[in-house]
């Protein structure tokens, strides 16, 4: 008779009388699987076999609840997102497990009991807690890895990512993000930006992360934790934050979140934007006595106390900078260390990004993105046959080309208006300004110069393969942008009215594309 481990368990009592042995067996049969309770973490799949639970606290309690107490019930909890080196696991039912990362891979529970929980605890040893906030790596992974390395050589309690994980919250650009955050060996808890929600990227977040707003307890501290990605924030959201911070009789209180509730730039204006929230949030961190606020989304490190309380912005991770060095504008972390009743916070310096070949930076009036072949990839795609005239009427760069249509590109970084001008910059240093009616050809231009694209593949070579990508070009429905369509769809001061040829308006090697203010 053959049987499965998981669905029999069986009691063997051995009896020998004359000199023979006699095999007595007591089976009992498995119980349906389970109901899965959880608080401190976040359930991100579940099968007919195990479910995995994210941690989204130094602390989880997991209750696995049977409709009734015959037979065994046993089940797999994958639990993620843990210091493996320092968890304790408390169960009165049979737990085995095997941990990896951050990680109990296998949390096999058996149990005669309806009901089991397992308490996964990391204990508060000392007077001492230190974790890193960081924010705005926008895919650029190289900054979380250089985190992720100091955090495993230092071992902090936890690291906090402020939010913008990714360029556009993309399914590849969450995965890439995962894939990094993979090599931390302490926990890492995060909030979503407003990158991170774009083309239905709050879902993807949710399934890989867990909710935005939540809050947890370690020691003497509270950490609270909630949702600004679309600049503004919600009437529930608000009641819940007066609650919990209200409620928490810790010595410590610290918040983090997306946007900030005001920029520290002179004359600068890039945080969220209802006044009236922004009041209500700064009276709930002085009434409950909140220590320090932590927030990305403006590309600098600024360290400001208004009113008793601390604002912190790092958003220095991977994005492009907003701020001279002098003013912030530096890629770096924060370390924040508490030990006992003093505390220290301190901005730890970053390599600087090295923007690839196959890398574009888009950058709008206040937001700004660092885009691969991969996130381009990802987005609506124009092709076709095009050529350029140059200065000599010679044609040239005849092909098919691939790539995705400029107003594609801006609506990622908040577009530009009328009077916004359109800077295209190469690696060697050229540079070309385009029109809005470029961008957003009105049915007369679009006739002429056809589709304006940033294009990454060639005839089927694709950058960096292909030597003078990532390129600009006109996609006119004749294939062929003449001398007479360049000045037919230059605006003044522009094109073909500074150097008259087709050609220098497809610039080659793009490195960025800049919305400027007139």
């Amino acid at each position: 008779m053959e049987l499965q481990a998981k669905a029999l368990a069986a009691l063997v009592l051995i009896i020998v009388a004359s000199g023979t042995a006699i095999f007595l067996f007591a089976f009992q049969s498995a119980r349906n699987n389970p109901v899965v309770l959880v608080e401190g973490g976040y359930i991100t799949s579940q099968d007919s076999e195990l479910v995995t639970v994210r941690a989204m606290g130094l602390d989880v309690n997991i209750t696995l609840v049977w409709e009734n107490d015959l037979g065994v019930g046993s089940f797999v909890v994958n639990i993620t997102n843990i210091d493996v080196v320092r968890v304790e696991i408390i169960s009165e039912a049979d737990v085995t497990s095997v941990a990896s990362g951050t990680s109990f891979e296998v949390l096999d529970v058996s149990t005669t009991e309806v009901d089991a929980l397992i308490q996964i605890r990391v204990p508060y040893v000392g007077n001492t807690i230190t974790f890193y906030v960081l924010g705005d790596s926008q895919g650029y992974q190289g900054g979380i890895e250089q985190v992720a390395d100091d955090a495993n050589m230092n071992r902090p309690d936890f690291v906090f990512h402020c939010g913008d994980l990714t360029p556009f919250g993309q399914e590849a650009q969450y995965l890439d993000v995962v894939d990094a955050l993979n090599g931390c060996n302490v926990p890492v808890f995060a909030t979503v930006g407003n990158h991170d929600i774009r083309l239905g990227g709050g879902d993807r977040y949710l399934q890989h992360f867990g909710p935005s707003t939540y809050s947890f307890d370690f020691g003497p501290a509270h950490f609270a934790v909630f949702n600004t990605s679309d600049g503004d924030v919600a009437e529930d959201e608000i009641q819940w934050l007066t609650k919990d911070l209200t409620e928490s009789s810790a010595e410590w209180k610290y918040v983090f979140t997306h946007m900030p509730p005001f920029d520290p730039r002179p004359e600068a204006n890039h945080s969220m934007f209802n006044s009236t929230t922004v009041e209500r949030l700064k009276d709930i961190f002085e009434d409950s006595g909140v220590d320090a606020v932590f927030t990305g989304h403006i590309h600098l490190f600024n360290n400001s106390v208004v009113e008793g309380v601390r604002y912190i912005i790092t958003g220095g991770a991977g994005a492009s900078l907003y701020a001279a060095p002098e003013d912030g504008g530096i890629y770096h972390y924060v370390e924040v260390t508490i030990v006992g009743s003093l505390q220290t916070i301190g901005a730890v310096t970053l390599d600087s990004p090295s923007v690839e070949r196959n890398m574009i930076l888009v950058r709008g009036i206040d937001e700004d993105v660092t885009l691969n072949v991969d996130d381009l990839l990802a987005m609506p795609i124009a092709e076709g046959y095009s050529s350029f005239q140059n200065r000599y009427d010679n044609w040239r760069g005849q092909g098919t080309y691939r790539g995705v249509q400029l107003s594609n590109l801006l609506d990622l970084v908040g577009g530009m208006t009328v009077s916004d001008r359109l800077r295209v910059s190469s690696s060697d240093g050229y540079e070309q300004y385009f029109s809005y009616w470029n961008v957003y050809p009105n049915a007369s231009w679009l006739s002429i110069q056809g589709d304006m694209i940033l294009a990454f593949e060639f005839n089927g070579s694709v950058v960096p393969e292909w030597s003078n990508g990532m390129r600009l070009a006109m996609m006119p429905s004749d294939g062929g942008y003449s001398n007479y369509d360049c000045q037919a769809t230059s605006a003044p001061d522009m094109g073909w009215h500074v150097y008259p040829s087709a050609g220098s308006r497809w610039v080659r090697y793009v490195e960025t594309i800049e919305v400027v203010s007139s």
